[in-house]
């Protein structure tokens, strides 16, 4: 065996054993689940696959790079306080002519969006002129709308318009907010 062959050998176990031992620090599902976002999702996430109804299936949590594991431990914080605040029968609906609209136990909101392909997010004006933004991932009939976190309590208190609710939850968000760098909070919703 030449030294070529043996370095390229050599090379490959190291790069295997990389591998397996990032595998180990976190499971399967959130390997595959972050390397579907990020490479599916990327390409995937249009102007037009955002169209439809989407209703929540449950939080979301991504950080800015990395960290599948502190997102499964930030998600299950956040489905206590979703619980609280109500949020199993949230409904988002994109159309097509750039207007959309959600639901929340029986009360409607609804404005006008942008998308914006480069950045991936979708800017939101309600009625009012309050204005969020959500960076999206469509994934086939998954959507991700996650928000910066500091800006989480005011997306919610508009999504439920209940101000005592939320604020009762602001503790919980405000100290996972402030335990991790970089963490985007938000909902996985499905088609």
């Amino acid at each position: 065996m030449n030294s070529k062959t043996l370095l390229k050998c050599l090379c490959m176990c190291l790069a295997m054993f990389a591998i397996l031992v990032n595998a180990n620090a976190q499971d399967l599902k959130s390997i595959l689940t972050g390397v579907a976002k990020a490479v599916v999702g990327d390409k995937a996430t249009t102007s037009s696959s955002i169209i439809g109804t989407w209703k929540y299936v449950g939080p979301q949590c991504q950080f800015e790079s990395g960290g599948e594991v502190a997102a499964k431990e930030v998600e299950e914080k956040m489905q206590t306080v979703y619980d609280r605040i109500g949020m199993s029968g949230c409904e988002y609906t994109f159309n097509e002519d750039g207007t959309y609209s959600y639901t929340l136990k029986k009360r409607t909101m609804s404005g006008t969006y942008t998308f914006n392909d480069k950045e991936k997010t979708i800017t939101m004006k309600g009625k009012l002129g309050v204005k969020t933004v959500a960076h999206v991932t469509v994934t086939g009939n998954d959507m991700s709308l996650v928000f910066n976190a500091d800006k989480l309590m005011s997306v919610l208190k508009t999504i439920t318009g209940t101000v005592s609710k939320v604020n009762s939850t602001a503790a919980t968000i405000n100290s996972v907010a402030g335990s991790y760098d970089g963490l985007m909070l938000g909902f996985d919703l499905k088609k």
